[in-house]
């Protein structure tokens, strides 16, 4: 199941991570889980780490300019993040495609690295793109991951990513160690992989001055010149 991007939002007052723009839910679910766990100055030290990772992600972001150098930069630094998660044993496999018919948001510098695949020649349905472009954000339109309607312009009809070496950052960190099943079947248990750095990075992405992120559909089409 892909994640729900509901919970990005600003810092609030006693946030322990006040100095991040934006966090990913999983960054802030796992700190908080953390807080109830750890004693006050292993906390403090926990914090302290994660600040210092945010920081050199942001850094190492900012040496490349906005578009799509940027988002292949952000694509390489994920693919080095999750290799911490290389021992895992993952059931996502070749055809699973149950997080391709989710509302997947990413940045506009993704949506970039995806429009120059497209104007490379890898061609979409761009009348899917526009209709999906059009929802508003967490349309219950995306409720049903059997509509076809929602299925990923990436998607090929074996159930493959057609783009996959430029597949967005939070498709890349979505892994499950659950039946690939259980993320097409309503109510079933899902159980992702939680990988800290992804985690860590991401919020780096989404924190850093002047970034957009949005729907998959509205970042390629903000990226593909207009009709």
């Amino acid at each position: 199941m892909s994640e729900k991007s509901d919970s990005i939002a600003p810092a609030t007052p006693g946030d322990p991570l006040d100095f991040m723009a934006l966090a990913t839910p999983r960054l802030r679910a796992s700190v908080e889980r953390q807080r109830g766990i750890l004693v006050p100055a292993e906390f403090a030290e926990m914090v302290g780490a994660i600040r210092s990772v945010f920081g050199k992600y942001t850094a190492k972001l900012n040496e490349h300019a906005a578009g799509v150098d940027r988002g292949r930069a952000l694509h390489r630094l994920m693919e080095q993040a999750v290799k911490g998660a290389a021992h895992v044993n993952v059931s996502c496999r070749h055809g699973c495609a149950g997080c391709c018919h989710y509302e997947i948001e990413i940045m506009l510098d993704e949506g970039a690295v995806l429009a120059d695949a497209v104007r490379g020649g890898v061609a979409i349905d761009v009348d899917q793109l526009t209709a999906q472009a059009a929802r508003e954000r967490k349309s219950p339109l995306w409720n049903n991951i059997l509509d076809p309607r929602n299925r990923c312009v990436f998607l090929g009809l074996d159930g493959a990513c057609r783009v996959y070496a430029h597949r967005p950052a939070a498709c890349r960190k979505q892994l499950v160690t659950s039946p690939a099943e259980a993320c097409t079947t309503f109510g079933a248990p899902v159980s992702p992989v939680e990988i800290l750095l992804a985690e860590i990075l991401q919020s780096a992405a989404l924190s850093l001055s002047g970034a957009t992120f949005g729907s998959l559909s509205k970042m390629v089409q903000a990226s593909l010149p207009a009709n």
